[in-house]
C-alpha cells in the first residue's frame, strides 16, 4: 500500500512504470476530425483538445446557466511564422504566463515548468514553498484580486498568456480590458467538473501550453490508475457507510455541495454517505440551519468546517451549533492541515493534481480500520 505524500520513493517508482506503460497509448485516445485529430477526455466535460500540425485548438466550454452556455477558442502553435501573420494565436512553448487562482499554479508546477510563472493573484494564499520564494525575491509579482486586478502590472509583464476563471459576464468585461492589450486571456473551467478526476484531467489542458500533452496524458492516467485502484479496494468493504455532513453555515445559511459536485463525489468514491445526495446539482446549495440539524442528526463524519481549528470554535460561527448532535456525537476533520501562518492551503492548491492522496484521505478517515498506521495528508482531526 502506497503511504504517505507523492514524494515518497515507492509513489515516484509507481509514476514512472506507470509512464513507461502507458507510453504505447498516447494516440489511442485521438479521433480524426475536420477540425483536427480529438484527443478525448475521460471524466472532463468542460474543455477539449483537437491535435493539429505544430499546435493545437483548444475548447473551453463556459456555462453561465442552465440554459445559456457558450465556447472559448484558442489556437495553439510552434511555428512563430504563424504567430507574426495572426496576433490571435498563442506562440508555444509559453514562457511567461499570469495564474488568477492557486490550482492553475499546481498544474503547472506538476508539468515542471514553474519558473513560467511571472505573475499570480492573491500571493499570500500560495502554499508552495519554490513559489512562495520567487514571490519573496520579486520575481513572481501579486497582480491582486478579483474587481482589484492591476492591470498596468499585468501590462508590465507582458505574458504570453494570463490563465484566469470566470464566474459571470460580468467577469468577461473585466477580463476583456486585458484583451485589449494584446494579451491572451484564457478561461480555465475546471472548478465546475463534478469529479475529482475531471478536475485533474485538465493538467492536459494545461500541458498544451508547454508542448507537453503526453506528458499531461501520461500524468493523468498514471494518478487514474491509482484513484481507481483504491475504489476497487474501498468497494470491498463490507460494514455500513459512514454518513457524512460538510462546511459550516455563513450569515444564517449552510451551503452544501450538491448530490453531484466534486465532493460529494469524492465521498461517494471513499465510500461514505453524503447526507444530502439526493439531488443532481453539481454547484452548493443553501440550506437553513434547521434543515440540516434536521437531517444531519445521526451524520457520523463531519467534514471541512470552514477554517475552524478546534471544536470549540464551532459555536462561535452561530450559537446555534452548541446543540446540533454531529458536534457531539460526530467525528470531525479538516482540510486544513497543510495550511501555512499567510493563509495558504495546499488541499485548494496540491490537491487538485493529487486526488488519489484526497481519496485515501478519506479511505482512512472513513475506514481507520482499513488503513492501520497511515497519517492524513491533507486532513486532521479537530478536537
Amino acid at each position: 500500500m502506497i503511504r504517505g505524500f507523492f514524494m515518497h520513493g515507492l509513489y515516484k517508482i509507481f509514476l514512472l512504470l506507470s509512464f513507461l506503460f502507458l507510453f504505447w497509448s498516447c494516440n489511442q485516445n485521438a479521433i480524426k476530425t475536420p477540425q483536427g485529430e480529438l484527443i478525448k477526455n475521460k471524466y472532463s466535460q468542460n474543455f477539449e483538445i483537437y491535435r493539429i500540425n505544430e499546435g493545437y485548438i483548444l475548447k473551453v466550454i463556459n456555462h453561465y446557466n442552465e440554459s445559456e452556455t457558450d465556447t472559448n477558442d484558442y489556437l495553439l502553435s510552434s511555428n512563430l511564422q504563424d504567430v507574426n501573420q495572426n496576433n490571435n494565436i498563442i506562440h508555444i512553448p509559453v514562457q511567461k504566463v499570469v495564474c488568477l487562482s492557486t490550482t492553475h499554479c499546481a498544474f503547472i508546477s506538476t508539468l515542471g515548468d514553474i519558473n513560467s510563472i511571472k505573475g499570480v493573484s492573491g500571493s499570500n494564499y500560495i502554499y508552495e514553498n519554490t513559489l512562495k520564494n520567487l514571490i519573496s525575491k520579486n520575481e513572481i509579482v501579486d497582480i491582486g484580486y478579483d474587481n482589484q486586478l492591476n492591470y498596468e502590472k499585468i501590462i508590465s509583464l507582458n505574458p504570453d498568456v494570463v490563465f484566469a476563471y470566470e464566474i459571470d459576464k460580468t467577469g468577461i468585461s473585466a477580463l476583456q480590458k486585458i484583451e485589449d492589450v494584446g494579451i491572451p486571456v484564457v478561461i480555465i473551467n475546471d472548478f465546475v467538473e463534478s469529479e475529482p478526476l475531471g478536475r485533474t484531467e485538465w493538467i492536459k489542458f494545461f500541458s498544451c501550453f508547454y508542448d507537453k500533452l503526453e506528458y499531461g496524458i501520461h500524468y493523468f492516467d498514471s494518478v487514474e490508475i491509482i484513484y481507481t485502484g483504491l475504489i476497487t479496494e474501498i468497494d470491498k468493504i463490507q460494514t455500513a457507510k459512514p454518513k457524512v455532513i460538510v462546511g459550516l453555515p455563513w450569515k444564517g445559511t449552510w451551503w452544501v455541495p450538491g448530490g453531484n459536485s466534486f465532493f460529494a463525489n469524492y465521498i461517494s468514491d471513499a465510500g461514505g454517505k453524503y447526507i444530502f445526495d439526493n439531488n443532481n446539482n453539481s454547484e452548493s446549495i443553501p440550506l437553513s440551519i434547521e434543515e440540516v440539524f434536521s437531517q444531519a442528526k445521526e451524520a457520523d463524519i463531519w467534514l471541512n468546517p470552514n477554517d475552524i481549528s478546534f471544536k470549540s470554535d464551532i459555536p462561535e460561527i452561530d450559537n446555534r451549533l452548541k446543540s446540533f448532535e454531529p458536534l457531539i456525537n460526530a467525528e470531525i476533520f479538516n482540510n486544513n492541515k497543510r495550511k501555512d501562518k499567510d493563509g495558504g492551503n495546499d488541499f485548494w492548491e496540491s490537491g487538485i493534481v493529487h486526488p488519489d492522496i484526497v481519496l485515501r484521505d478519506l479511505f482512512q478517515i472513513f475506514y481507520p480500520d482499513s488503513n492501520e498506521n497511515r497519517k492524513l495528508f491533507y486532513y486532521k482531526q479537530l478536537y
